[in-house]
């Protein structure tokens, strides 16, 4: 293809314009970030039957107690928590250091956060205290330090501040830090006490990863998670939204964070991508994010997920959106899906040349296992010299040429006869680029 000619089908390697990386503003709008326009009460990914022990704030929010087991569950309940049943509550109330409010402000006096501020001062004691410096630049900063003493009464008041207002605070741009740091520090029965509030409010963990600050937090949750069952409950949770965050580019990424897992926690994960891969396909930014899906999944769901849009090939070929889908996987040079995806389109390579998106298509697959299948039809085409003129064949038939050249293929030649059968015809429109790459050499690049 003569890369000094500039025309809109061009450019055989295009991808759709990336949207726009969100405002670096130091936050979001509440309609963005979803708290503004969430549901009252939100509906959970699993019934609050299955938490023992639960207690609920007059919110409607999943807290804490002094007896609360978040780890004990019914042995009737969804099979991916029944790892955690054999939990008992007052196993639980011994890791985790939990108090009744009596005493929780008896108790805090002898713990010192820092150089500025104290829970001595029972000013600082309530949770909406905590949770407010967690969203100052100054407070961060504070209980980051007093995270750094390790100390496990200190990250449990700081848990215990910040867990009621979990989510404002993983989607603050000061909060996220802290939220970071915490995860590190916390015991496994206050890590199940998170993943017991993602589960009974799915719809607010969908917002957040939607979210600049929210998608970091849920990452690093995710990373926190990986080798513990927890994370089978985190990966449902994210596959009832996946739609929805491979729409957007912060919460694509918490999913591409999920990939680094392996195979049997990413099951249902996979198992939604291939439910939901052909109307992704044909979203603007779906597109986008999917094919980073792809190019990042791993064997054999790859393949089960390349093969359901090699099957549905002929229809996103023709789409503004998914014909992008369609060139990614025929650039991954899989020769089964390549002589797939060729065949499927052999009754389209026509159409598809005429076309600004479908051109891309058929070139890629003339640059693929699959060039046979796509000459062979150019050459039963009586009318292709009409095809030469047109302002996206012409391409197609540049790249004909070339590919056939570079394999030494018989069919070359034969392309080149039927177009010389009657070179005035290439005289007019962009038939002089295809007569004019005939006449000066084509090269073998």
């Amino acid at each position: 293809m003569d890369n000094t000619n500039t025309s809109p089908g061009s450019s055989s390697n295009v991808s759709p314009t990336k949207p726009q990386q969100q405002s670096e503003a130091y936050g979001y709008p509440k309609h963005e970030i979803g708290f503004g326009n969430s549901h009252s009460v939100p509906v959970p990914l699993y019934s609050q039957d299955i938490w023992s022990g639960q207690s609920d704030n007059p919110a409607g929010q999943f807290l804490g107690s002094n007896n609360l087991n978040a780890l004990s569950l019914t042995r009737n309940s969804n099979p991916i928590l029944d790892a955690y049943a054999g939990f008992q509550s007052h196993e639980v109330a011994e890791k985790s250091g939990m108090y009744s409010n009596i005493n929780w402000y008896q108790s805090s006096g002898i713990l010192n956060m820092g150089n500025q501020c104290s829970f001595g001062n029972e000013s600082m004691l309530g949770s909406s205290n905590i949770a407010q410096m967690a969203m100052t630049q100054s407070g961060s900063q504070n209980l980051l330090d007093s995270l750094l003493k390790k100390d496990p009464r200190v990250t449990t008041k700081i848990f215990e501040g910040v867990y009621n207002f979990l989510f404002e605070v993983m989607n603050d741009s000061n909060g996220h830090h802290l939220f970071a740091k915490l995860i590190l520090s916390c015991s496994d029965n206050q890590l199940h006490r998170i993943v017991a509030m993602i589960a009974l409010n799915v719809r607010l963990l969908i917002n957040t990863s939607v979210s600049r600050y929210g998608s970091k937090s849920v990452q690093r949750l995710i990373k926190v998670l990986e080798k513990s069952p927890l994370i089978d409950i985190v990966i449902a949770a994210l596959s009832s939204g996946f739609e929805e965050l491979m729409t957007n580019r912060s919460g694509s990424l918490v999913i591409l964070k999920c990939l680094n897992l392996n195979n049997e926690k990413n099951q249902k994960l996979y198992e939604t991508a291939i439910n939901h891969c052909i109307p992704l396909a044909q979203n603007e930014k779906g597109c986008i994010y999917l094919n980073e899906f792809i190019t990042n999944s791993k064997t054999p769901y790859r393949e089960k997920l390349i093969a359901a849009i090699s099957s549905k090939s002929k229809f996103l070929s023709q789409d503004p959106s998914g014909n992008f889908v369609v060139q990614h996987i025929l650039g991954l040079h899989n020769p089964n899906f390549s002589e797939r995806i060729c065949l499927e389109l052999r009754d389209l390579y026509v159409q598809l040349s005429l076309q600004k998106g479908g051109s891309h298509v058929v070139e890629k697959c003339l640059n693929s296992s699959g060039m046979v299948h796509v000459v062979t039809v150019l050459l039963e085409y009586e009318k292709l010299c009409q095809v030469a003129r047109d302002q996206y064949g012409n391409y197609v038939i540049q790249t004909a040429l070339k590919s056939t050249k570079r394999a030494k293929s018989p069919l070359h030649q034969m392309l080149v006869s039927k177009l010389l059968k009657n070179p005035n015809e290439l005289m007019f429109g962009f038939g002089k680029k295809v007569l004019g790459l005939i006449h000066n050499g084509i090269p073998l690049e």
